[in-house]
Protein backbone atom coordinates (compact mmCIF):
# COMPACT_ATOMS: atom_id res chain seq x y z
CA UNK A 1 0.00 0.00 0.00
CA UNK A 2 1.50 3.74 -0.91
CA UNK A 3 2.84 5.93 1.95
CA UNK A 4 -0.37 8.48 0.39
CA UNK A 5 -3.18 6.10 0.63
CA UNK A 6 -2.14 4.57 4.33
CA UNK A 7 -2.04 8.14 5.71
CA UNK A 8 -5.49 8.88 4.36
CA UNK A 9 -7.20 5.90 5.73
CA UNK A 10 -5.08 6.43 8.84
CA UNK A 11 -6.71 10.10 9.30
CA UNK A 12 -10.14 8.69 8.95
CA UNK A 13 -9.90 6.14 11.46
CA UNK A 14 -9.03 9.19 13.59
CA UNK A 15 -12.32 11.22 12.76
CA UNK A 16 -14.00 7.45 12.75
CA UNK A 17 -14.88 8.22 8.80
CA UNK A 18 -13.74 4.57 7.61
CA UNK A 19 -16.04 1.80 6.50
CA UNK A 20 -16.05 -1.75 8.10
CA UNK A 21 -13.86 -3.03 5.41
CA UNK A 22 -11.56 -0.30 5.30
CA UNK A 23 -10.46 -0.35 9.21
CA UNK A 24 -9.77 -3.71 8.40
CA UNK A 25 -7.92 -2.99 5.75
CA UNK A 26 -5.67 -0.29 7.26
CA UNK A 27 -5.48 -2.60 10.69
CA UNK A 28 -3.94 -5.69 8.22
CA UNK A 29 -1.07 -2.87 7.17
CA UNK A 30 -0.26 -1.80 10.77
CA UNK A 31 0.13 -5.60 11.38
CA UNK A 32 2.42 -6.08 8.54
CA UNK A 33 4.76 -3.28 9.91
CA UNK A 34 4.53 -1.55 6.43
CA UNK A 35 4.79 2.01 7.72
CA UNK A 36 6.19 1.49 11.53
CA UNK A 37 7.85 4.69 11.07
CA UNK A 38 4.88 7.05 9.78
CA UNK A 39 3.44 5.64 12.97
CA UNK A 40 6.38 6.43 15.43
CA UNK A 41 6.12 9.76 14.21
CA UNK A 42 2.26 10.22 14.34
CA UNK A 43 2.42 8.94 17.43
CA UNK A 44 5.45 11.55 19.11
CA UNK A 45 3.52 14.49 16.87
CA UNK A 46 -0.06 13.57 18.81
CA UNK A 47 1.85 13.38 22.27
CA UNK A 48 3.72 16.42 21.90
CA UNK A 49 0.72 18.12 21.05
CA UNK A 50 -0.88 16.79 24.44
CA UNK A 51 -0.40 19.13 27.52
CA UNK A 52 -0.68 15.71 29.73
CA UNK A 53 2.15 14.08 28.44
CA UNK A 54 5.63 14.36 26.69
CA UNK A 55 7.31 13.26 24.25
CA UNK A 56 8.08 10.02 23.51
CA UNK A 57 11.89 8.90 22.62
CA UNK A 58 12.16 7.37 19.55
CA UNK A 59 12.72 3.94 21.75
CA UNK A 60 9.52 4.05 23.24
CA UNK A 61 8.02 4.77 20.12
CA UNK A 62 9.05 1.74 18.44
CA UNK A 63 8.37 -0.37 21.92
CA UNK A 64 4.49 0.65 21.29
CA UNK A 65 4.50 -0.64 18.08
CA UNK A 66 6.39 -3.79 19.26
CA UNK A 67 3.54 -4.03 21.99
CA UNK A 68 0.48 -4.92 19.33
CA UNK A 69 2.03 -4.96 16.07
CA UNK A 70 2.93 -8.73 15.66
CA UNK A 71 -0.87 -9.18 15.92
CA UNK A 72 -4.20 -7.30 16.44
CA UNK A 73 -4.87 -10.00 20.14
CA UNK A 74 -1.38 -9.16 21.48
CA UNK A 75 -1.69 -7.80 24.61
CA UNK A 76 0.18 -5.84 27.35
CA UNK A 77 -0.46 -6.71 31.39
CA UNK A 78 -0.92 -3.43 32.78
CA UNK A 79 1.30 -3.31 36.53
CA UNK A 80 -0.14 -1.80 39.33
CA UNK A 81 -1.68 1.56 37.57
CA UNK A 82 -3.03 3.58 40.30
CA UNK A 83 -2.59 7.03 39.67
CA UNK A 84 -5.19 8.77 37.26
CA UNK A 85 -3.32 11.07 35.69
CA UNK A 86 -1.93 9.78 32.16
CA UNK A 87 1.54 10.34 32.16
CA UNK A 88 4.04 8.46 29.52
CA UNK A 89 4.09 5.18 31.77
CA UNK A 90 0.63 5.02 31.73
CA UNK A 91 -0.02 5.84 28.17
CA UNK A 92 2.24 2.66 27.46
CA UNK A 93 0.26 0.44 29.68
CA UNK A 94 -2.89 1.02 28.40
CA UNK A 95 -1.76 1.51 24.33
CA UNK A 96 -0.02 -1.73 25.11
CA UNK A 97 -3.41 -3.41 25.88
CA UNK A 98 -5.78 -2.52 23.08
CA UNK A 99 -4.51 -2.24 19.35
CA UNK A 100 -2.39 1.26 18.30
CA UNK A 101 -4.50 3.19 16.89
CA UNK A 102 -7.13 3.27 19.82
CA UNK A 103 -4.48 4.02 22.36
CA UNK A 104 -3.54 7.40 19.97
CA UNK A 105 -6.82 8.08 20.07
CA UNK A 106 -6.67 8.00 23.96
CA UNK A 107 -4.24 11.14 23.80
CA UNK A 108 -6.87 13.07 22.63
CA UNK A 109 -8.70 12.59 25.59
CA UNK A 110 -6.08 12.75 27.67
CA UNK A 111 -5.31 16.40 26.18
CA UNK A 112 -9.22 17.68 27.25
CA UNK A 113 -8.85 15.84 31.00
CA UNK A 114 -8.28 18.18 33.35
CA UNK A 115 -5.36 17.07 35.72
CA UNK A 116 -6.15 15.64 39.26
CA UNK A 117 -4.02 16.67 42.39
CA UNK A 118 -1.79 13.58 43.55
CA UNK A 119 -1.37 12.77 47.05
CA UNK A 120 2.33 11.85 47.55
CA UNK A 121 1.37 8.87 48.27
CA UNK A 122 0.30 8.41 44.39
CA UNK A 123 3.41 9.94 43.14
CA UNK A 124 5.15 7.26 44.75
CA UNK A 125 3.49 4.36 43.71
CA UNK A 126 3.53 5.85 40.00
CA UNK A 127 7.27 6.18 40.48
CA UNK A 128 8.00 2.65 41.87
CA UNK A 129 5.81 0.99 39.82
CA UNK A 130 6.57 2.17 36.28
CA UNK A 131 6.32 -1.95 34.56
CA UNK A 132 6.52 -2.57 31.14
CA UNK A 133 5.30 -6.07 30.06
CA UNK A 134 4.90 -7.61 26.87
CA UNK A 135 3.24 -10.91 26.16
CA UNK A 136 2.62 -12.99 22.94
CA UNK A 137 4.82 -13.77 19.85
CA UNK A 138 6.68 -10.54 19.01
CA UNK A 139 10.23 -9.49 18.44
CA UNK A 140 11.45 -6.53 21.12
CA UNK A 141 13.66 -3.70 21.21
CA UNK A 142 15.39 -3.02 24.32
CA UNK A 143 16.41 0.59 25.59
CA UNK A 144 20.01 -1.03 25.83
CA UNK A 145 20.18 -2.40 22.43
CA UNK A 146 19.12 -6.03 23.28
CA UNK A 147 16.38 -7.88 21.53
CA UNK A 148 14.01 -10.63 22.84
CA UNK A 149 12.14 -12.86 20.66
CA UNK A 150 9.51 -13.76 22.53
CA UNK A 151 7.11 -17.18 21.83
CA UNK A 152 3.87 -17.90 22.14
CA UNK A 153 2.15 -17.94 25.31
CA UNK A 154 4.91 -15.74 27.16
CA UNK A 155 5.41 -12.75 28.98
CA UNK A 156 8.39 -10.82 29.90
CA UNK A 157 8.35 -7.63 31.79
CA UNK A 158 10.98 -4.64 32.61
CA UNK A 159 11.19 -1.61 34.82
CA UNK A 160 11.32 1.32 32.38
CA UNK A 161 12.84 3.95 34.57
CA UNK A 162 15.61 2.02 35.74
CA UNK A 163 16.36 -0.07 33.13
CA UNK A 164 19.62 0.72 31.03
CA UNK A 165 20.34 3.51 33.32
CA UNK A 166 20.69 1.26 36.24
CA UNK A 167 20.58 -1.83 35.90
CA UNK A 168 19.44 -4.31 32.96
CA UNK A 169 16.62 -6.88 33.93
CA UNK A 170 14.11 -8.41 33.17
CA UNK A 171 11.52 -11.00 34.25
CA UNK A 172 10.50 -13.83 32.16
CA UNK A 173 7.56 -16.52 32.18
CA UNK A 174 7.32 -18.85 29.24
CA UNK A 175 9.82 -19.05 26.04
CA UNK A 176 12.32 -16.24 25.00
CA UNK A 177 15.24 -15.81 23.12
CA UNK A 178 17.88 -13.10 24.26
CA UNK A 179 20.27 -11.38 21.87
CA UNK A 180 21.84 -9.00 24.42
CA UNK A 181 24.25 -6.18 23.28
CA UNK A 182 27.45 -6.28 25.90
CA UNK A 183 27.71 -4.11 28.27
CA UNK A 184 31.09 -5.00 30.71
CA UNK A 185 29.22 -2.37 33.60
CA UNK A 186 25.89 -3.33 33.38
CA UNK A 187 25.12 -7.41 33.38
CA UNK A 188 21.70 -8.42 32.04
CA UNK A 189 19.97 -10.48 34.01
CA UNK A 190 17.02 -12.67 33.58
CA UNK A 191 14.53 -13.39 36.27
CA UNK A 192 12.53 -16.81 36.17
CA UNK A 193 11.21 -17.75 39.47
CA UNK A 194 14.40 -18.23 42.10
CA UNK A 195 16.42 -18.72 39.10
CA UNK A 196 18.48 -16.20 37.41
CA UNK A 197 20.42 -15.96 34.57
CA UNK A 198 23.63 -13.40 34.01
CA UNK A 199 25.06 -12.58 30.96
CA UNK A 200 27.26 -9.13 29.88
CA UNK A 201 26.73 -10.01 26.30
CA UNK A 202 25.49 -13.01 24.36
CA UNK A 203 22.74 -15.09 22.51
CA UNK A 204 20.43 -17.91 24.67
CA UNK A 205 17.60 -19.04 24.86
CA UNK A 206 15.26 -19.73 27.86
CA UNK A 207 12.12 -21.40 28.37
CA UNK A 208 9.98 -21.16 31.58
CA UNK A 209 6.82 -21.92 30.87
CA UNK A 210 4.50 -22.22 34.09
CA UNK A 211 3.46 -25.59 33.83
CA UNK A 212 6.96 -26.98 33.16
CA UNK A 213 8.36 -28.02 36.55
CA UNK A 214 11.86 -26.92 34.84
CA UNK A 215 13.46 -24.42 33.49
CA UNK A 216 16.06 -24.73 30.75
CA UNK A 217 18.89 -21.96 29.81
CA UNK A 218 20.37 -22.68 26.14
CA UNK A 219 23.63 -20.87 25.07
CA UNK A 220 24.28 -20.00 21.28
CA UNK A 221 26.67 -17.85 21.42
CA UNK A 222 29.11 -16.32 24.28
CA UNK A 223 28.79 -17.56 28.27
CA UNK A 224 25.82 -17.34 30.54
CA UNK A 225 25.87 -17.81 34.45
CA UNK A 226 22.90 -19.87 36.03
CA UNK A 227 22.15 -19.56 39.76
CA UNK A 228 19.76 -18.09 42.51
CA UNK A 229 20.57 -15.19 45.13
CA UNK A 230 22.82 -17.33 46.78
CA UNK A 231 24.65 -19.76 44.37
CA UNK A 232 26.20 -20.22 40.93
CA UNK A 233 25.10 -23.33 38.98
CA UNK A 234 27.22 -23.01 36.34
CA UNK A 235 28.56 -21.10 33.29
CA UNK A 236 27.84 -22.53 30.05
CA UNK A 237 29.10 -21.94 27.12
CA UNK A 238 27.77 -22.41 23.04
CA UNK A 239 25.70 -25.81 22.92
CA UNK A 240 25.38 -26.29 26.08
CA UNK A 241 22.47 -26.28 28.58
CA UNK A 242 21.18 -26.14 32.72
CA UNK A 243 17.92 -27.29 33.19
CA UNK A 244 16.63 -26.54 37.01
CA UNK A 245 13.98 -27.55 39.02
CA UNK A 246 12.01 -25.27 40.18
CA UNK A 247 10.90 -26.28 43.48
CA UNK A 248 13.88 -28.21 44.71
CA UNK A 249 16.61 -25.78 43.06
CA UNK A 250 18.20 -29.18 41.83
CA UNK A 251 20.08 -28.77 38.75
CA UNK A 252 22.00 -30.81 36.33
CA UNK A 253 23.98 -29.08 32.98
CA UNK A 254 24.42 -31.02 29.61
CA UNK A 255 25.66 -30.73 26.00
CA UNK A 256 22.66 -30.00 23.49
CA UNK A 257 22.00 -29.07 20.12
CA UNK A 258 21.40 -25.07 20.73
CA UNK A 259 19.89 -25.56 17.17
CA UNK A 260 17.08 -27.83 17.66
CA UNK A 261 16.22 -26.29 21.34
CA UNK A 262 15.39 -22.55 19.04
CA UNK A 263 14.02 -24.53 16.29
CA UNK A 264 11.38 -22.59 17.30
CA UNK A 265 12.07 -19.51 15.81
CA UNK A 266 12.20 -20.85 12.54
CA UNK A 267 8.51 -20.42 12.11
CA UNK A 268 9.10 -16.47 12.65
CA UNK A 269 10.48 -14.50 9.93
CA UNK A 270 11.93 -11.30 11.38
CA UNK A 271 13.69 -8.87 9.17
CA UNK A 272 15.06 -6.34 11.25
CA UNK A 273 16.65 -3.09 9.58
CA UNK A 274 18.30 -5.40 7.08
CA UNK A 275 19.01 -5.03 3.29
CA UNK A 276 17.13 -6.82 0.91
CA UNK A 277 19.74 -8.71 -0.31
CA UNK A 278 19.92 -10.39 3.25
CA UNK A 279 16.09 -10.40 2.82
CA UNK A 280 15.80 -11.78 -0.17
CA UNK A 281 18.31 -14.77 1.05
CA UNK A 282 16.62 -14.89 4.42
CA UNK A 283 12.64 -15.53 2.54
CA UNK A 284 14.35 -17.26 0.30
CA UNK A 285 15.99 -19.76 2.69
CA UNK A 286 12.66 -20.14 4.30
CA UNK A 287 10.68 -20.56 1.33
CA UNK A 288 12.74 -22.61 -0.59
CA UNK A 289 12.46 -20.65 -3.65
CA UNK A 290 15.19 -18.47 -5.80
CA UNK A 291 14.33 -15.05 -5.74
CA UNK A 292 16.51 -12.93 -7.91
CA UNK A 293 16.39 -8.64 -8.23
CA UNK A 294 16.19 -7.44 -11.79
CA UNK A 295 17.74 -3.85 -10.17
CA UNK A 296 20.83 -4.02 -8.10
CA UNK A 297 19.36 -1.12 -6.75
CA UNK A 298 16.76 -2.89 -5.29
CA UNK A 299 19.69 -4.21 -2.80
CA UNK A 300 20.44 -1.27 -1.39
CA UNK A 301 16.85 -0.85 0.39
CA UNK A 302 16.47 -1.28 3.59
CA UNK A 303 13.33 -3.11 5.71
CA UNK A 304 12.14 -3.76 8.76
CA UNK A 305 8.94 -6.62 8.98
CA UNK A 306 8.11 -8.96 11.05
CA UNK A 307 6.23 -12.22 10.20
CA UNK A 308 5.26 -14.35 13.13
CA UNK A 309 2.33 -15.98 12.09
CA UNK A 310 3.43 -18.76 9.28
CA UNK A 311 2.13 -16.37 6.50
CA UNK A 312 2.29 -17.86 2.94
CA UNK A 313 5.33 -16.48 0.49
CA UNK A 314 2.71 -13.92 -1.76
CA UNK A 315 1.32 -12.39 1.70
CA UNK A 316 5.00 -11.77 2.64
CA UNK A 317 5.79 -10.35 -1.30
CA UNK A 318 3.23 -8.21 -1.22
CA UNK A 319 4.32 -6.30 2.07
CA UNK A 320 7.57 -6.16 0.65
CA UNK A 321 7.12 -4.92 -2.22
CA UNK A 322 4.62 -2.46 -0.77
CA UNK A 323 7.75 -1.01 1.42
CA UNK A 324 10.29 -0.59 -0.84
CA UNK A 325 8.36 0.36 -3.97
CA UNK A 326 8.17 -2.97 -6.20
CA UNK A 327 6.79 -5.62 -7.75
CA UNK A 328 7.02 -9.33 -8.26
CA UNK A 329 5.86 -11.89 -10.84
CA UNK A 330 6.72 -15.78 -11.57
CA UNK A 331 8.67 -17.22 -13.91
CA UNK A 332 8.11 -20.32 -15.89
CA UNK A 333 10.30 -22.36 -13.99
CA UNK A 334 8.59 -21.27 -9.92
CA UNK A 335 11.60 -18.62 -9.96
CA UNK A 336 10.32 -15.41 -8.60
CA UNK A 337 11.80 -11.85 -9.82
CA UNK A 338 11.50 -8.40 -8.06
CA UNK A 339 11.11 -5.72 -10.39
CA UNK A 340 11.55 -2.16 -9.28
CA UNK A 341 14.01 1.37 -9.07
CA UNK A 342 15.21 0.25 -6.03
CA UNK A 343 17.38 2.62 -3.51
CA UNK A 344 20.10 5.58 -3.48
Amino acid sequence: MQQKVFEELFEGYLHNTLSEAEQEQLMEVIRNGVHDDFLKEKINVLLKNSNNVEILETQKGENILNYILSSSSTKVIPLREKSTKKTVRTLLSIAAAITILFAISTVFFFKNTPNPVKTDSEEKVEETNPMLAFSGKQLIHLPDGSTILLNENSTVEYNQVSFDDKTREVTLTGEAYFDIKRNETKPFIVHTGKVQTKVLGTAFNINAYSNSDKIEVTVTRGKVQVGDLDNVYGIITPNQQIKVNKTTLVHEQNNVNSAVVVEWKSNYLILDNINMEEAIALISQKYKVPITLSNENIKKCRITASFLNEEDLDHILKVVCSVIETEYHYTKNGAIVLEGKGCE
